[in-house]
């Protein structure tokens, strides 16, 4: 297993930590190792019912896939950080969030932006909603509106 390099777990201080690791979708910058997520580590600003994401670092994710090529459309596990509902893929998180939670405006972070390699993982939005639709469009829909265009 590799490290999740440059990040350290916010209940036991751990760094560079090795596994599973699992980031608040309420608290700015929170992330724990599996261990103390799964021991229901809290603090004075997270509580244990706050949505979490689990991230997997590069090559934990090649290994949990079978080394497939990674890309963009390969099913993730998403969780919706208004009602931590897990399991979701890219674009049925969009569809549930239009559905479930389309006048909500909390803000939150976006666990695509946080699982993705070379995405944000404190990328934080008061709109989510929106920024689904213009973040994290799925490819079909963009060649569906580049094909109108013409």
């Amino acid at each position: 297993m590799s490290r999740h390099e440059g990040v350290s777990c916010d209940a036991c201080l751990k760094g560079n930590f090795r596994g599973r690791r699992f980031k608040c979708l309420i608290c700015y910058d929170y992330d724990l190792c599996a261990s103390c997520y799964e021991g229901g580590a809290t603090t004075t600003r997270h509580t244990a019912e706050h949505p979490m994401q689990c991230i997997l670092t590069r090559v934990d994710y090649d290994l949990y896939y079978g080394g497939d090529n990674f890309s963009v459309e390969q099913p993730q596990s998403f969780t919706c950080p208004y009602c931590g509902r897990m399991g979701y893929t890219e674009t049925s998180l969009q569809e549930h969030v239009s559905s479930e939670h389309a006048e909500t405006s909390t803000e939150v972070i976006c666990p695509i932006c946080a699982a993705l390699p070379g995405g944000d993982p404190n990328h934080v939005t008061d709109d989510f909603t929106a920024h689904l639709t213009l973040e994290h469009r799925a490819p079909r829909d963009v060649i569906s509106f580049l094909c109108a265009a013409y």
